[in-house]
C-alpha cells in the first residue's frame, strides 16, 4: 500500500478507492434494487464522479501544469461538479419543504 501512496500520491489513490466504491455502487444497483428497493444507480455515479474530481486535483497538485493544461484540467473539474451541484440543491430543497423538485 505504501509503494502505491509514494508512486501516485495520497490524493490520486483516494480517488482510486472512491471510484472503486462509486462503481461498486452502480453495479449492486440490480441486486439492492431486487431484494431491499434501493435505487443506487445515481449515487455510484455521483460517487463516481467525485472520485474523478479528486483525481484531477492530484494531477494538478502532483504535476503542477501551467498555462492551457491548468486552464483545461480546471474547467474539466468545473464541469463535473455540476451535477453534485444540482444534487445538493435538490436534496437542500427536499430537506426544507419535504417535496422533490419537478
Amino acid at each position: 500500500m505504501s509503494r502505491i501512496v509514494r508512486r501516485f500520491g495520497k490524493l490520486i489513490t483516494a480517488s482510486f478507492f472512491v471510484m472503486g466504491i462509486g462503481v461498486l455502487a452502480f453495479l449492486l444497483t440490480p441486486l439492492l434494487y431486487g431484494l431491499w428497493g434501493i435505487d443506487s444507480d445515481l449515487p455510484g455515479i455521483l460517487i463516481l464522479v467525485i472520485g474523478l474530481v479528486i483525481f484531477i486535483i492530484g494531477i494538478i497538485r502532483r504535476k503542477q501544469p501551467h498555462g492551457w493544461k491548468l486552464v483545461l484540467l480546471a474547467i474539466l473539474s468545473a464541469v463535473l461538479c455540476l451535477p453534485i451541484l444540482s444534487f445538493i440543491v435538490s436534496l437542500i430543497y427536499y430537506l426544507i419543504t419535504g417535496k422533490a423538485i419537478g
